[in-house]
């Protein structure tokens, strides 16, 4: 029974041997018909084959002798030995499940086949209000204006999938932090390094804000958009005129609004709120509010969308649905080859030895043993 099932391993892989050598699987991969499997390494699992198939051959030898070591009478009422030979092709048929079923999850893939695909671009710039004012703890006591919105730009990158990024900073004057890429951990790395000292000319200047983001995109023919983080404070000129050119860009603008109604003063250092607060030249303490007309006006000139947040955790559903609505403006559709997976091939394989393997019984053997013989 052994040299039985050994002679049939022998030829089984031989043949299979043969297919994979006339399929290319020792090529140099670099053809289009060529076998190939995403997880070779799943072969490994053929070895559990072994201690299953000495374990059928101990018991079915052991069945046998239990068997036989009766007398005729009670052999055939309760303990029958089994045909070495029906038990072999039993056997042979639930080792074909197990290999046709490993083979299957090691997906064989060979030939390719043309698909066709959209992908959807989308270039985000997010322009960062970093003026003094951003260092007003009026939202919580423990961060800034300038911190929870860093949190938030954290967290709108965390949701992004494939759209590139670029970083833009302004106070007085703006310039690029990271200039257009999709490196999501480079950009986490400049967030976290972002504070109010970065730009030695304080003030907020929206239009040279906008201005500078604007000329960040590239030149391909993408969705754009630009995510303003601001309180809506705006000490220099009107930025009407480059909201326009923005609108006739076809860029869209979101401006999230930081900050409450309220307010709250705006510390000398932005890390140690006790060495006092900014005053006037009247020495009055400065306290700054958001400006939420202010933001809705920028957002409406420009086509785009404004939201507001006074919470430390801000919600960004509103702003990510917006991003959403941008990458639906632009779909470049291509055609490309992508390798044919044959892993179904293996499974019908697998299903027939498994139907073969419950259907064969002893008394359809002995019928088709007559019928044989019979011709």
């Amino acid at each position: 029974m052994l040299i039985m099932l050994l002679a049939w391993e022998v030829i089984f892989w031989g043949l299979y041997f043969i297919l994979i050598m006339a399929l290319g699987f020792f090529g140099d991969g670099k053809g289009d018909e060529i076998l190939l499997y995403r997880y070779p390494e799943r072969f490994m699992w053929m070895l559990v084959i072994i201690p299953i198939l000495f374990a059928f051959i101990l018991f079915v030898q052991k069945h046998n002798k239990r068997a036989l070591a009766l007398n005729q009478r009670v052999r055939e009422a309760c303990i029958r030995p089994v045909s070495e030979g029906f038990t072999s092709f039993k056997w042979i048929m639930f080792r074909n499940v197990i290999v046709f079923m490993i083979i299957a999850f090691a997906q064989p893939v060979f030939g390719k086949r043309k698909s066709e695909a959209t992908v959807e671009n989308l270039e985000l710039v997010i322009c960062l209000d970093v003026s003094n004012s951003m260092n007003t703890r009026d939202i919580t006591d423990d961060m800034s204006r300038l911190e929870i919105s860093k949190r938030a730009m954290q967290q709108l990158i965390n949701n992004l999938h494939g759209e590139r990024i670029g970083i833009c900073l302004f106070a007085n004057d703006a310039l690029v932090q990271l200039p257009i890429t999709r490196d999501y951990g480079a950009a986490k790395l400049f967030i976290d390094e972002i504070e109010t000292d970065l730009m030695a000319n304080q003030g907020t200047n929206i239009r040279a804000a906008l201005d500078v983001s604007r000329k960040m995109f590239s030149k391909d023919r993408t969705a754009k958009g630009i995510i303003m983080v601001t309180d809506g404070e705006n000490h220099e000129s009107n930025p009407n005129r480059v909201l326009k050119k923005i609108r006739d860009s076809k860029i869209q603008l979101c401006v999230l609004g930081i900050g409450t109604k309220k307010g709250g003063l705006v510390p000398n250092n932005p890390h140690r709120p006790d060495l006092g607060y900014k005053k006037t030249a009247t020495g009055k303490a400065v306290r700054s509010k958001v400006n939420p007309k202010m933001i809705e006006s920028i957002a409406s000139k420009a086509g785009g969308k404004a939201s507001m947040s006074a919470d430390e955790f801000p919600d960004l559903s509103a702003l990510l649905t917006q991003i959403t609505r941008m990458k639906r403006t632009k779909i470049d559709n291509f055609d490309f080859d992508i390798r044919t997976e044959r892993y179904q091939i293996p499974l019908v394989f697998a299903l027939v030895s498994w139907l073969i393997y419950l259907l064969w019984s002893e008394k359809f053997s002995a019928r088709l043993n007559r019928k044989l013989e019979s011709k």
